[in-house]
C-alpha cells in the first residue's frame, strides 16, 4: 500500500500527498464553514451534506487550486524595456502570475459549485446553498461576489496555505502512520457518505409527500369555492 501510494505519481504529485491534502482542506472548510453560520446563528453548526466534520466542495477545490494553479506560480514575471526612461530604471517587471491564478480559481470555483449544486438538486431536490439574495448570480448556484471570494481564495491557498500546511504536514508526518490515516479516514468518508445519501434521500421522499399533500389541499380549497 505504501509502496503504491508513494510510487505512482499524478503530474509529479504522489497520490499519497494528494489524499492527504484532500482530507486537510476538507477538515478545513467544514472549521471554516460551520465556524461562521455558527457565529452568524449563535448556536452551533454543522455545515456540508455529510455528517462529519468535512466539506468535499473544499477538498476538491483547494486542492483542485494546488493540483492545477500551483504550476503557474512558478511563471516568471515578463520584463519589458523603456528606452526613454533614466538609467537603472529602464526594465519593467510585469507578474501576471497572480491574474492567471485568480482567474484559474474562480473558474474551476464555478464549474465546481454549478455541478455540484446541480446534482445536488436533481438527486435530492434540496439546497445546500443558495446565492439568489446576491447580485448577478445563476439560478443561486454561482454568483459573483463568492466567485470572487473563491477567487481570492485560490491565490491563499498557492501562496500561503498550502507551503505552510499541507507541503509541510505531508513532510513532517512519518508516511507509514500517514497511510494508517487514510486508510481510516477514507473508510469513516465512505461509511459517512452511504448514511448522508441514505439520509437525504428520505428526506427528499418526505418533501415530495408534503409537496404533493399540500398541492391536495389547494385542490380540495378550489373545489370548495367553486362549488360555493
Amino acid at each position: 500500500m505504501l509502496e503504491f501510494l508513494t510510487g505512482t505519481k499524478v503530474f509529479g504529485i504522489e497520490i499519497y500527498e494528494i489524499l492527504i491534502w484532500f482530507l486537510i482542506y476538507g477538515v478545513i472548510g467544514w472549521i471554516f464553514e460551520s465556524s461562521l453560520r455558527s457565529i452568524a446563528d449563535k448556536k452551533f453548526v454543522n455545515r456540508g451534506f455529510l455528517f462529519g466534520p468535512f466539506i468535499p466542495i473544499y477538498a476538491f477545490g483547494v486542492t483542485g487550486f494546488v493540483f492545477l494553479l500551483n504550476p503557474l506560480y512558478t511563471l516568471k514575471p515578463l520584463e519589458f524595456t523603456l528606452a526613454g526612461l533614466p538609467k537603472g530604471h529602464q526594465t519593467l517587471y510585469f507578474d501576471y502570475k497572480y491574474y492567471l491564478i485568480f482567474i484559474g480559481g474562480m473558474v474551476i470555483s464555478s464549474i465546481l459549485e454549478y455541478v455540484v449544486h446541480f446534482s445536488m438538486e436533481k438527486l435530492f431536490n434540496q439546497h445546500w446553498w443558495d446565492y439568489t439574495p446576491y447580485k448577478y448570480n445563476t439560478k443561486g448556484r454561482v454568483c459573483f461576489s463568492i466567485t470572487f471570494c473563491w477567487g481570492a481564495l485560490s491565490i491563499a491557498a498557492v501562496h500561503f496555505i498550502h507551503p505552510l500546511i499541507g507541503k509541510n504536514i505531508t513532510a513532517l508526518l512519518p508516511k507509514k502512520a500517514g497511510v494508517v490515516i487514510i486508510i481510516v479516514a477514507y473508510s469513516v468518508l465512505i461509511i459517512d457518505w452511504v448514511i448522508s445519501f441514505v439520509v437525504a434521500s428520505k428526506n427528499k421522499k418526505k418533501i415530495a409527500a408534503g409537496q404533493a399533500e399540500a398541492d391536495s389541499q389547494a385542490e380540495e380549497e378550489v373545489e370548495q369555492k367553486e362549488g360555493v
